[in-house]
């Protein structure tokens, strides 16, 4: 496999830790908000599910499949124990940092909107530890690595020979046989709401699947991104086909909770991903640069800005069309404003998930 860079894997990983962003904001504006220990909208307003339930098949197992990806590319200039070094300081680090201060401080905010402050709220630094809070998925990918990095070279290839895999890619509709372990876990755990993906045995597994997807698939080269390019319509067609059935039966009737179908609607989303990024965005730029650099930094601190700015907005009467995209705004452009305040000093910076040159 040759050694380049691979531009819309950085831009699909910005996208993705964008719309999880998205996805937290539009929770605080459906009923299930104060469950879940986000800050409520005044307004509930639970047709924003329609686009929610979009996105929610999909969006992390989307950023699962891109850590496998990144794994597999950075295996190509690094030793395995490189590897596992540089996982702990990207993802270890920014985990128990990020859950102490900024998951804790989430909860705290919440709390204290809810019930109003209290001194026990001091001891959540120590609860979301364990949990992680918003940054629990690093806690999985990290595991996934300790299994998997020392297995490198028995599930990637090294070589440009055709093997079983890459012939599969090479045949019209052959990317569908990779469907199915997606398929199977989801037979396995029918009865679990397929979105609960945080500390769920559920989550942990399908994840799990969708980072070896990415080692393994990745390694085929040009094999794999020109099966995207070539099928990224009929991902389309089908993901699109499989929502609008849960749309009608309003994602609760006939077969709308069926884990099989769920999971084969978000296989075919993520590689819409895939071959749209391919065709399309597989190509450097200053702001490209600037994004893949400051979307991770933004995410760790994101959510307890977002939990304070509702606290402030939920009273205030706008119409969620006009609060929701200028609250959207302003998280991003607070968390913005943290990182840019960080980003030059040292010692700080690896606690954010940025690399000291």
């Amino acid at each position: 496999m040759p050694s380049q860079r691979r531009y819309d894997i950085d831009a699909l990983r910005s996208i993705a830790m964008f719309l999880l962003i998205f996805y937290h904001l539009g929770i605080s504006f459906t009923s299930i908000a104060p469950y879940i220990a986000f800050v409520q909208n005044k307004r509930v307003t639970d047709s924003l599910w329609i686009l929610l339930s979009l996105l929610n098949t999909w969006r992390i197992p989307l950023v699962f499949l891109i850590a496998g990806i990144a794994l597999r590319l950075s295996f190509q200039k690094r030793t395995r124990s490189q590897i596992l070094k540089e996982r702990f300081k990207i993802l270890g680090l920014p985990y128990v940092f990020g859950a102490l201060t900024f998951g804790s401080a989430s909860l705290a905010i919440t709390a204290t909107y809810y019930e109003g402050w209290s001194n026990e709220y001091l001891w959540f630094g120590f609860i979301t530890f364990f949990d992680g809070a918003h940054l629990w998925f690093l806690k999985n990918i990290l595991m996934y690595c300790l299994i998997l990095v020392p297995l490198l070279n028995l599930i990637s290839y090294n070589d440009s020979k055709q093997n079983i895999i890459s012939k599969l890619l090479n045949k019209p509709g052959g990317i569908f046989v990779f469907s199915i372990p997606v398929i199977l876990e989801g037979y396995i755990f029918n009865n679990t709401d397929y979105a609960s993906y945080a500390n769920t045995t559920h989550g942990f597994y399908l994840g799990f699947i969708w980072f070896f997807l990415g080692i393994i698939l990745v390694s085929q080269g040009d094999t794999f991104w020109d099966s995207n390019k070539r099928n990224w319509k009929v991902h389309l067609l089908l993901g699109l086909s499989l929502y609008f059935y849960r749309f009608i039966n309003e994602f609760e009737g006939g077969s709308a909770l069926d884990n099989r179908l769920i999971a084969f609607e978000s296989f075919n989303f993520i590689f819409l991903m895939l071959g749209l990024g391919a065709t399309y965005l597989n190509k450097d730029s200053p702001q490209l640069t600037y994004y893949k650099t400051t979307v991770y930094p933004v995410y760790i601190v994101h959510l307890p800005v977002q939990m304070a700015l509702m606290s402030y907005f939920a009273d205030v009467n706008l119409h969620p069309v006009i609060k929701f995209p200028l609250i959207l705004f302003l998280i991003v452009f607070v968390s913005l404003t943290i990182y840019h305040a960080v980003k030059n000093i040292k010692f700080l910076r690896p606690l954010f998930g940025l690399r000291n040159k």
